[in-house]
């Protein structure tokens, strides 16, 4: 059989008896193998005059026969029970021929050669699984297509069996007497033990295979809930004897799943309802029950067995962190959650079958992502109650079984590669305070053992504790104290008193300080990559419209041309001085309270830069009364000082693009698709994208504020100041405002020719006419400076653009300004008047010129990319810390038990 293949290849499965085997079922059910009564409306055999049909042993099912002729019998498929049940009609029985008499006949005698056998479903159900035939009962095949005819609601199987007979069945007969030969072959491994975890509701035992039974983590497999889904059983079997292959050579040389199978067991429910399975039931237990619907009611003593099987192993504070629930049904596919209930590790499933997707000898299947419901599943209850994957395997019925075993090796391949891949990464950063706080708390009982201030054992056993109550903390709906008072009581509960040791020399002050500054740090740095976003958006728009003319304003009066990339960057120039405030601060920040005590230290020797540097502070804040009594208030005020200087110029830019849409036809303007049109002015559209910026903005200023009052007017030592809240809701109000920079500034588009026209109407060039003259005719500035301005006066009296005004009209002017002859050509001046003109003769550094504006994006995009480079190092820093402490708590924890 498929399943035996590969590394440990089981033993033959002993045949089922030859018939009749009535008077063995009394010692059949006795060793568990039979079902203590078979059920109601089921028949034993069935004969006309040429053949027989028995299905007195386990596994088998007859329903009702119905005798039609000497060569044709219809076979009634009943369902165990009236309820409600999904459609997995069973069949098994054994056929052969025999003579008038009842004995074993010989078709090769003049007796009839072939039985039609027509399986009849009653109500709604239809036939679901093609018959398969063994002559042993251990290995099977597919009965050949042609002697099956399908119909709506019946099967006609088209049988020639001899004397001996053979059996036929909905699906390889894997009942009691299979799995007992499997927990013997496999009980005899290296690290694998069975247990008995329960009995059956018909008294049979339940058995579950534990690999690496000492494991801190353990991955939970269950089998067999539905009788018939054979294929998912294969599935499970092949999988469970690859992960014991992979286990026996993972530490043979040096490999990366070796960490993996040290620190991760195996507990294997493969045959989860056995009554069912000997009964030939459809879907349900003795109790007329689904069991995978019994999981939260708990109220069949099969699923009570997992439920304290689980329960033991959190007891012993070993953590499940993934179960796989075999099963079949009509297609391979795999029923994970979806994006609305995550997983711990995040998006486990997705990374998994991705990796299977890349291995040779796999099936075609689907990954189904569904809803986390009230369904009393395997899969809903431990993705509710741990929060972990916990993934329904399900094969096709009829997938080839050499291809079902090859994919579940496949599978289990991949699912070492993407736990241990999980787990070699960078721990992810704390999103909390409680996270914070145990990372601390890691932190301190890893200095005190590398001190020689805990015993190396004792240390190893709080260790262990305070993995577990991570471990806890993380599951869902758990309350995350942001108070070390329950966590060390937490702690005391699972080592005993001695657990409070790890506090020795430190005070809640230290320990929270460091956790609220490794919050803020966190919050700090989130500010500043939205504000790195928003500054690459606006250079790059100032690329896109580096040359484009538009109107600058001073005193909101039209004042000279510019371009709109010339504006931009001078925002992206504020943005630059933003963002180096942060990173100014964040290294002021980046000090470590922790080993500072309440005040003064202690009288133990704490190691205060070991503590720094698992928790990635670059030092310890170096006066003890400074660390948690003074600096703890003035990050808060420097953060909240910086981000109000920026939401400040974050108003400005919003309220100067609002300004435009005063004008019925702006020429700085949002794509259509981002304003709203009134509820009642069909005409109007409402820039949305600029009040939001200007809102957030503000209310990043009101919550600086808040920041600032709440310190304002308190001793040293308070705790007005401490709280971290007010300064949180500053940080997500900052990384909102820069979020909507950065949507703002995707939507901005420039109406050039609209531009243009303003520009004209607006005179904004009359300061390159008075320059002109100073420049080329040597005219006094302020001479020049009247004559331009005497030309605005003349256009604006008239109503008309300076562009139109004639040679006499410019002479005429100047003689009347300067009583002289107009030293210039008329064209020069006329010249002068152009905005592109004016724009590209400027000379000064910083300018709005071609060439300038070269010169400054280039220096922008260095000074953003040095500014992201500083920001991915100092994250990348403190993944390093992450990982150092990981590795350091890991080796204590472990290294004292080796």
């Amino acid at each position: 059989m498929a399943t035996r293949s590969g590394r440990f290849p089981l033993p033959p499965v002993p045949p089922v008896p030859p018939l009749p085997l009535r008077p063995l079922i009394p010692l059949l059910v006795l060793l568990g193998c039979a079902p203590p009564a078979v059920a109601q409306g089921a028949a034993d055999s069935c004969a006309t005059s040429a053949f027989a049909l028995r299905a007195d042993y386990p596994g088998a099912r007859l329903s009702v026969c119905e005798v039609v002729s000497a060569d044709e019998v219809t076979i009634h498929i009943h369902a165990e029970d009236g309820g409600k049940i999904n459609p997995s009609p069973w069949y098994g029985f054994h056929v052969r021929a025999v003579d008038a008499a009842g004995h074993g006949a010989s078709s090769a005698n003049g007796k009839l050669e072939a039985l039609t056998v027509r399986l009849r479903y009653g109500g709604q159900h239809r036939h679901r699984y093609h018959p398969k035939i063994s002559i042993d009962g251990q290995s099977w095949r597919r009965l050949p297509e042609d002697a099956v005819q399908v119909a709506d609601g019946e099967a006609v199987l088209r049988l020639r069996p001899d004397a001996d007979g053979f059996f036929v069945s909905a699906g390889e007969n894997w009942n009691n007497a299979f799995y007992a030969a499997w927990r013997e072959r496999i009980g005899a491994l290296a690290g694998a033990t069975w247990r008995e975890i329960g009995k059956s509701l018909g008294g049979r035992a339940i058995h579950a295979l534990h690999i690496h039974a000492n494991a801190p983590n353990v991955l939970l497999l269950l089998g067999r809930q539905h009788p018939p889904e054979v294929s998912g059983a294969i599935s499970m079997t092949r999988f469970v004897e690859r992960q014991l292959h992979l286990r026996a050579g993972a530490c043979a040389e040096p490999r990366p799943s070796c960490r993996f199978f040290q620190t991760h067991g195996f507990v294997v429910v493969p045959l989860l309802n056995p009554d069912g399975v000997a009964a030939g039931h459809w879907r349900h237990n003795l109790g007329q029950t689904d069991l995978n619907r019994d999981w939260g009611p708990f109220t069949q003593p099969e699923t009570q067995a997992v439920r304290d099987l689980v329960a033991g192993l959190e007891a012993q504070r070993r953590r499940l962190r993934l179960v796989l629930d075999f099963h079949s049904t009509r297609r391979n596919v795999f029923f994970t959650q979806d994006a609305a209930s995550p997983t711990r590790p995040p998006e486990f499933a997705a990374r998994w079958l991705a990796a299977a997707r890349r291995k040779d000898g796999l099936y075609e299947f689907s990954n189904d992502p569904r809803p986390l419901t009230e369904t009393g599943t395997a899969k809903n209850h431990f993705h509710r109650r741990f929060g972990i994957p916990s993934i329904t395997f399900e094969v096709a019925d009829e997938e080839n079984r050499a291809l079902v075993a090859s994919s579940a090796a496949a599978f289990a391949d991949a699912m070492v590669e993407t736990l241990t891949a999980v787990d070699a990464a960078p721990p992810a950063p704390c999103m909390d305070f409680f996270c914070h706080m145990a990372n601390a708390n890691a932190a301190s009982l890893v200095m005190l053992a590398e001190e020689g201030l805990l015993d190396a054992q004792l240390a190893a056993r709080i260790a262990d504790a305070a993995a577990w109550v991570v471990e806890e903390q993380a599951r869902p709906g758990a309350a995350r104290t942001a108070n070390y008072l329950p966590l060390e009581k937490r702690l005391v509960e699972l080592v005993g008193v001695a657990a409070a040791n790890v506090h020795m020399g430190r005070s809640r002050q230290d320990l929270h300080g460091a956790a609220r500054r490794m919050l803020a740090r966190g919050d700090w740095l989130a500010a500043l990559r939205e504000l790195l976003r928003a500054r690459a958006a606006v250079i790059a728009l100032a690329e896109t419209h580096a040359d484009a003319p538009v109107p600058a304003y001073t005193h909101g009066v039209q004042a000279q041309p510019t371009t709109f990339g010339h504006y931009l960057l001078a925002f992206s120039a504020g943005l630059r001085r933003d963002a180096e405030r942060l990173m100014e601060g964040y290294r002021r920040l980046n000090r470590s309270p922790l080993g500072a005590a309440a005040l003064g230290t202690s009288g133990f020797p704490l190691n205060r830069q070991r503590l720094a540097t698992l928790l990635g502070f670059d030092a310890p804040v170096e006066n003890s009364y400074d660390a948690n009594l003074v600096s703890t208030a003035d990050y808060k005020l420097e953060l909240a000082g910086a981000l109000a200087q920026s939401a400040v110029t974050a108003g400005q830019f919003a309220q100067d693009i609002h300004a435009q849409y005063q004008h019925p036809r702006p020429w700085i303007v949002l794509d259509p698709a981002v304003t709203s049109i009134s509820t009642i002015m069909p005409q109007k559209r409402n820039p949305r994208p600029l009040d939001r910026l200007r809102s957030a903005a503000s209310a990043v200023l009101a919550k600086a504020h808040a920041v600032t009052l709440a310190t304002h007017n308190a001793r040293t030592g308070m705790h007005d100041y401490r709280r971290l809240e007010p300064l949180r809701e500053l940080a997500a109000e900052a990384q909102e405002m820069y979020r909507r920079y950065t949507a703002l500034t995707g939507a901005i588009g420039v109406d050039r020719e609209r531009a243009r026209q303003e520009l004209d109407r607006g005179f904004a060039t009359m300061t390159e006419v008075a320059d002109t003259l100073l420049r080329e005719a040597d005219v006094p500035f302020r001479t020049a400076h009247a004559y331009a301005s005497a030309l605005t006066d003349l256009c604006r009296a008239q109503g008309r653009a300076a562009k139109t005004l004639t040679d006499a009209e410019l002479r005429e002017v100047y003689r009347a300004v300067a009583g002289g002859k107009l030293p210039l050509a008329p064209a020069m001046i006329r010249g002068a008047l152009d905005p592109v003109a004016l724009i590209a003769a400027r000379q000064g550094f910083g300018g709005p010129q071609p060439a300038e504006m070269r010169r400054s994006l280039a220096a922008h995009r260095e000074s953003l990319a040095a500014q992201e480079g500083w920001l991915d190092d100092t994250e990348g820093a403190l993944t390093a810390a992450r990982v150092e402490l990981r590795a350091a708590f890991d080796e204590m924890r472990f290294g004292a038990k080796r």
